[in-house]
């Protein structure tokens, strides 16, 4: 028998109902059924009784349903002791980021902590969301990830880092360009570059939320999943695009960046496993982290809002 039959056979135990279990695990039912059959057969006595309208659990299948869960936590467990042993000598550290960090915030923390640590590793993945970067720090793939909230995991430390507003990416040649700040109303009238929600829900939503108060947005012609696109193309004058404070940063020659009154505010942070809080490598890390950040709160510290409409 092997864990993947096992994990099948308590989500069947559970849910008592297979379609539910094959949603849970990720499999096809049948996939699920033949592994759950497989178990039975290796085991030589049967855990569930089947009928076309009910699944319920054997006496045996009772029994090894608890001893499953005790076999699992003391995995877990042994996971997590082994982790935090490896991670206090620790000779990489496995980073996990959106691309705001693996772009823009840590290029100069890495050049930092080499220095430090030039025997250490840092290897970074590239994650797109919240909830797979705290699946892969669950799993003990990655060591710590920095990503936007929400952030709800047991055993998962989060911590914010700074805050940021929408920008409005323009045309180096729009009208709009000799502005410094612009009311949702001010763009109406223009062709929005936006993001795709079934891939960029967060930023989709982002986006629809800046135009809340004047009850209407204007019209997504092109919708597109890397910020590098949506710049070049708004260079190009395809159209304008709102944009996290941090792409300002990076500066494009055929883009002019405008603040958006009354945008709304987006977090960022980072997250590791509160079992390796310990970690002097951990925590050697996360200082520099948080002196980058504190410099970044300075820079994104909101402008006046009030400046005229020019």
């Amino acid at each position: 028998m092997d864990l993947r039959q096992i994990k099948c056979f308590i989500s069947v135990a559970e849910e008592l109902h297979f379609r539910r279990a094959a949603e849970r695990v990720g499999l096809a039912q049948t996939a699920l059924s033949a592994q759950v059959k497989r178990l039975e057969d290796e085991l030589g006595f049967a855990l569930l009784f089947r009928t076309t309208r009910h699944v319920s659990l054997t006496q045996a299948g009772a029994v090894f349903l608890e001893e499953c869960r005790a076999v699992l936590d003391r995995l877990d467990a042994a996971v997590d002791r082994a982790g935090a042993a490896a991670l206090s000598g620790l000779d990489r550290l496995r980073i996990g980021g959106i691309d705001a960090a693996l772009v823009w915030l840590l290029p100069p923390i890495f050049a930092a902590f080499q220095k430090q640590h030039p025997g250490i590793r840092l290897n970074l993945t590239e994650v797109t969301g919240s909830l797979a970067q705290l699946d892969e720090l669950s799993r003990h793939r990655i060591d710590l990830c920095f990503f936007r909230p929400p952030v709800q995991r047991d055993g998962i430390e989060w911590e914010a880092l700074y805050e940021e507003r929408m920008m409005v990416a323009v045309t180096a040649t729009s009208p709009l360009a000799a502005r410094s700040c612009v009311s949702p109303g001010d763009l109406l009238d223009e062709r929005l570059i936006g993001y795709p929600r079934h891939s960029r829900a967060y930023l989709a939503s982002m986006v629809e939320a800046c135009f809340r108060d004047v009850s209407a947005m204007p019209p997504i012609d092109l919708e597109v999943l890397d910020k590098s696109t949506l710049l070049r193309l708004v260079g190009q004058g395809a159209g304008i695009g709102l944009v996290p404070q941090w792409v300002s940063e990076l500066g494009s020659p055929d883009v002019q960046f405008l603040e958006l009154r009354d945008s709304p505010v987006l977090q960022f942070g980072v997250a590791w496993r509160e079992r390796d809080g310990s970690s002097q490598t951990l925590t050697d890390f996360l200082d520099l982290v948080r002196a980058q950040a504190s410099d970044v709160r300075t820079r994104f510290a909101p402008q006046s809002q009030s400046a005229a409409k020019t």
